[in-house]
């Protein structure tokens, strides 16, 4: 992994990475925070074709600032997609996924993502390696949203 690449005001972070010995895909992580949201950009190869909107919910942002729980049940993330493919089940998940992991950050704030979809193969038909490609992307976001 590259090492993460981050403006003296904080405002951006990036870095670059690779799944595993595939070489051939450069996977581009770019976070900017505003006030009160933040964009987080993942390219496969210079690709983001989905672009969802990720609200956090009234019941978690009130839980989280007053430490009353920060259990997952709570956590209401409905990811809202802008731009890309409805039927694409699997790149949703990933949003409510990466959602999740906002909501439960440091700091949680409203979210849009733009990520490419086309990585994770097709989506009406599963892969033995969905679940590693979803934790590797986790895993990555959860570095740069520190």
């Amino acid at each position: 992994m590259s090492t993460i690449k981050e403006d003296p005001t904080g405002f951006t972070r990036s870095f670059e990475t690779h799944y595993k010995d595939d070489n051939d895909t450069e996977i581009f992580f770019h976070k900017i925070e505003l006030d009160n949201k933040i964009i987080l950009n993942i390219q496969f190869n210079g690709v983001m074709d989905t672009t969802f909107e990720l609200p956090l919910s009234s019941k978690a942002t009130v839980n989280y600032l007053s430490s009353i729980s920060n259990s997952e049940a709570d956590i209401g993330i409905e990811p809202l997609l802008l731009v890309g493919n409805h039927a694409n089940l699997k790149i949703s998940i990933v949003a409510s996924q990466i959602g999740k992991l906002i909501a439960t950050s440091g700091h949680p704030k409203d979210c849009i993502l733009s990520i490419g979809s086309k990585w994770f193969g097709k989506f009406d038909e599963s892969n033995d390696d969905d679940f590693e490609k979803l934790m590797f992307i986790l895993e990555n976001t959860k570095k740069l949203i520190q």
